[in-house]
């Protein structure tokens, strides 16, 4: 190496850097996503994991923006470029949360990641005269009235991290955050599902308990689930004369030993998708193998083609599954719009 001392050991230190973001890229990226589980309320059912600035980055990124925000979560972002924070360039990883044991009932809350000026947004809600809640010492910002149950808040922990829910569920956050309350990183299971998850894919996910087991029965009945994710409310849109094997209700008591669902997805002018769907035990994971490969093979069925069911069908003939102990591995791929019939609204 030429040149002078200081020039070579700038070098060597920017050589170092390099071999330990290869090095070690899950341990780098991985720090979000454990803050956020020591953030979120032990009673946290279901996760949802985006890494957007690897997202924006996809040159499918145009056709992505829309399918992975939710309409309430596109609207508050629009709200956000007014105060001054410009979600697509300054938010760089979030993760979207559900509590209790119908997950979805009371609305989404998060941690987002990214570049942030809490002054500025101060400044914009004290000239607009917009609500503004004061929690445990912290500014909560109204999106909305403030007096809506459903309103959405969000604050700031510092220039880089910023949380957001509805009232209650941010509360909860902060309460953990002071120490006040349990985090979901105590509980076993989550923690578990949580690290082998990390690093796999720019969008992953946790459902756990009857929200796995509904979005389960979705895939034996004519399509996915029509409720927001996680509800615990499933609407049917067919029975098994359509294309399904019986109906969700039926099929949501069946498959009630299914503890939870871990997903992955991975974009390339399509998608492609892992789901692990982890069983009470052994003997569950091999009846639920057995439902799997029915639905296959009447997915083959002429009677199954309609127009409504083809994408089902095509995805469900395409899909391999196999048992792993008490956990039933299922890999799947397809067009972007395809991607709905396998975790129905979870990504909407």
């Amino acid at each position: 190496m030429t040149g002078s001392p200081l020039r070579r050991l700038r070098a060597l230190r920017r050589e170092a850097f390099l071999f330990t973001v290869l090095l070690f890229p899950v341990s780098l990226r991985g720090q979000f996503a454990n803050d956020a589980m020591s953030s979120f309320a032990r009673d946290t059912q279901q996760v949802a994991y985006a890494n957007y600035a690897q997202l924006r980055s996809s040159p499918d990124y145009p056709q992505l923006h829309n399918r992975i925000l939710n309409r309430q979560l596109r609207y508050f972002q629009d709200f956000l470029r007014a105060t001054g924070v410009d979600p697509d360039k300054d938010v760089d990883e979030v993760m979207l949360g559900w509590r209790g044991e119908a997950a979805g009932t009371t609305g989404f809350f998060g941690l987002a990641q990214g570049r942030f000026q809490p002054d500025k947004v101060r400044a914009y809600y004290a000239e607009s005269q917009l609500p503004v809640q004061s929690y445990a010492g912290t500014d909560l910002y109204a999106f909305g009235s403030g007096q809506d149950p459903g309103d959405v808040f969000f604050t700031f922990l510092d220039t880089s991290r910023a949380a957001f829910g509805p009232l209650a569920d941010l509360k909860a956050l902060l309460d953990v955050r002071q120490g006040s309350a349990n985090g979901l990183d105590t509980n076993p299971s989550f923690s578990s599902w949580e690290n082998e998850l990390e690093g796999t894919a720019p969008q992953w996910g946790i459902i756990n308990g009857k929200a796995a087991a509904n979005l389960a029965a979705g895939w034996f009945t004519a399509g996915p689930p029509t409720a927001s994710p996680g509800s615990g409310r499933t609407t049917e849109r067919g029975s098994g004369s359509q294309g399904g094997l019986g109906s969700s209700g039926d099929l949501s008591a069946l498959l009630s030993p299914v503890r939870a669902v871990l997903y992955r997805v991975e974009w390339d002018g399509g998608f492609s998708s892992h789901l692990a769907l982890i069983c009470q035990d052994d003997a569950s994971a091999a009846t639920l193998l057995k439902l799997i490969s029915l639905l296959q093979a009447a997915s083959q069925q002429p009677a199954a083609n309609s127009a409504s069911t083809s994408s089902v069908s095509s995805i469900l003939q395409s899909m391999e599954a196999h048992q792993s102990g008490s956990r039933v591995e299922l890999s799947v791929s397809g067009p972007m719009d395809a991607l709905d019939q396998v975790l129905g609204s979870t990504l909407r």
